[in-house]
C-alpha cells in the first residue's frame, strides 16, 4: 500500500534520529532537510510536528527545530515503560510460546555475538533494537507493538552512548541470552525477571554516569 508523503517523511525522520543523524540539542532547519529526503516542506512539516507532539522534538520559530534532549528523569520514566511492555511480552512468550521463533532469536544472538567481536557499534545497536522489537512483536498484540514501536524511538537517542563501552556489549548479550534461555525453558517468571535486570543495570549505570 502507498503511503503519503507525510507518513514517508515522518518515518525517515524517525530513521534519522534512531541512527543519530539528527542528534539532540542541534538547530536544524525544514529547508535542509527538505532537500535531502528530496520532498517538499509541507509533509516535513507535518512529520516534525508529530515527533513534537511524540515529545521527541521542539519546534523554534523562525529558527527551525532540535531533537530533544533527555534528563534521567526522562529516562527513568522510559526504561519502567519498558520494563512494563518487554517484562510482559517475556512472561507472555514463556507461558503460550505464542509465535516465539527460537531460530529468529538464536540468529540474533548469534549475530550479535559476531559484532561484539568486531567492535560494530553501529551494528549492534541495531541489532539490539531488532532483538527487543521483535520479542515484542512475537506477542501478536498490535496495541502493544504499535507502544512500544514509539518508546524504541526515544530509548534509541541515548542507547549509542550505553554501547560505545565493549564491555556493555558484551553484557547485553549475555543478558540476552538468559531471556531467550527463560522463555525456551517455559518459566514465565525467570523471563520477566531476566528482563527486568536487564534493564535495571542499563539504568543502574545511567544513575553513576557511567554511560
Amino acid at each position: 500500500m502507498k503511503i503519503s508523503l507525510q507518513d514517508f517523511a515522518y518515518v525517515k525522520c524517525q530513521e534519522l534520529i534512531r541512527t543519530g543523524e539528527l542528534t539532540p540539542g542541534k538547530l536544524y532547519s525544514e529547508v535542509a532537510l527538505s532537500k535531502q529526503l528530496n520532498i517538499s516542506r509541507t509533509p516535513i512539516r507535518g512529520a516534525i510536528q508529530r515527533l513534537e507532539k511524540e515529545g521527541l522534538v521542539t519546534r523554534l520559530p523562525q529558527r527551525g527545530f532540535q531533537v530533544n534532549e533527555f534528563d534521567l528523569r526522562d529516562i527513568e520514566e522510559l526504561f519502567a515503560m519498558r520494563k512494563a511492555i518487554e517484562g510482559f511480552a517475556a512472561e507472555l512468550l514463556a507461558a503460550t510460546n505464542k509465535k516465539f521463533d527460537p531460530d529468529l532469536f538464536n540468529n540474533h544472538l548469534m549475530y550479535q555475538q559476531k559484532v561484539c567481536e568486531s567492535e560494530g557499534l553501529q551494528q549492534f545497536q541495531e541489532e539490539d533494537r531488532k532483538f527487543h522489537e521483535d520479542l515484542v512483536k512475537a506477542t501478536d498484540n498490535q496495541r502493544l507493538i504499535e507502544l512500544y514501536g514509539d518508546l524504541r524511538l526515544s530509548i534509541a537517542l541515548f542507547a549509542r552512548k550505553r554501547f560505545q563501552v565493549s564491555s556493555q556489549r558484551s553484557q547485553s548479550l549475555e543478558e540476552h541470552r538468559q531471556i531467550i534461555r527463560a522463555i525456551e525453558d517455559g518459566d514465565p517468571d525467570r523471563a520477566r525477571k531476566a528482563i527486568y535486570q536487564h534493564i535495571d543495570r542499563v539504568l543502574e549505570l545511567y544513575h553513576k554516569h557511567e554511560i
